[in-house]
């Protein structure tokens, strides 16, 4: 896996793609609160819904591993 698979902002698709699990899950972690706004995803000028979120994967992943959700 590349570096810049483990850093920067990812798109949904690319998220899930990284991490292994598909989006209602992603969506589950930001609902559930395991993943916050600002450090693990963002929105940019072009968000226009949930699905254009974008996902620091470096940050995502580090949380997902602490809490046991990733094994990657």
């Amino acid at each position: 896996m590349s570096n810049k698979a483990n850093t920067g902002w990812v798109s949904v698709r690319r998220a899930t793609q990284i991490l292994e699990i598909d989006k209602a899950t992603l969506f589950k972690y930001r609902d559930d609160g395991t993943l916050k706004l600002g450090p693990h995803y963002a929105a940019f000028p072009k968000t226009r819904s949930r699905d254009s979120f974008k996902y620091n994967i470096g940050k995502v992943k580090e949380e997902l591993r602490e809490k046991g959700l990733i094994a990657i």
